[in-house]
């Protein structure tokens, strides 16, 4: 198996780890009982880091913005995708870190909801960074709801983290869940 296969079978373990049995507002399993909710597995996001990411740790700044569709939605409010734009701040580096972050969805219901939460960064093999962030809907539609947010972030240029300038951007695709 190569070496690619392998590293994108192992971000595909985290992501269905992620998004497996356990619901986005902690360690409760989720049953046939569990509350409704919106899940949006196809999305993606480009984002940019001020200053850009190297391998030492330091405090950086970001903006993404992106958009999820395929969306799967128990609440009832017709929501089939969404775009969202966020903006952040917080100590990492190429290799791993730690973020907080305010988000805005504009569903395709033409309701928006603001959430902020925190998130934490790993890299994985072949350059592949996954973040998973986790946040609370502070208002608009689903007001107190946890949102999970799964991005599988590639860097295209492998050599960046190590450039005084560092890696300033990524994109790649995202996942969406909202537990209500």
């Amino acid at each position: 198996m190569s070496r690619r296969l392998r590293g994108m079978l192992v971000v595909l373990g985290v992501l269905l780890g992620v998004l497996g049995p356990v619901s986005a507002a902690g360690a409760r399993p989720v049953s046939a009982a569990a509350p409704a909710g919106i899940s949006c597995p196809v999305g993606s996001q480009v984002g940019t880091y001020t200053p850009g990411l190297t391998y030492e740790p330091r405090d950086v700044a970001f903006q993404a913005s992106g958009n999820v569709s395929g969306c799967v939605d128990l609440s009832g409010n017709g929501i089939s995708g969404a775009s969202f734009s966020a903006t952040g701040h917080g100590t990492a580096s190429c290799l791993a870190g730690s973020v907080s972050n305010t988000a805005t969805y504009h569903w395709s219901n033409g309701q928006t909801s603001t959430v902020t939460g925190t998130g934490a960064i790993n890299l994985k093999p072949n350059g592949v960074t996954v973040l998973v962030l986790t946040g609370t809907v502070t208002s608009g539609l689903f007001t107190g709801a946890t949102v999970v947010q799964t991005k599988v972030l590639l860097n295209s240029e492998l050599t960046a983290c190590a450039s005084p300038g560092g890696l300033t951007s990524v994109g790649g695709p995202i996942s969406l869940t909202v537990a209500l």
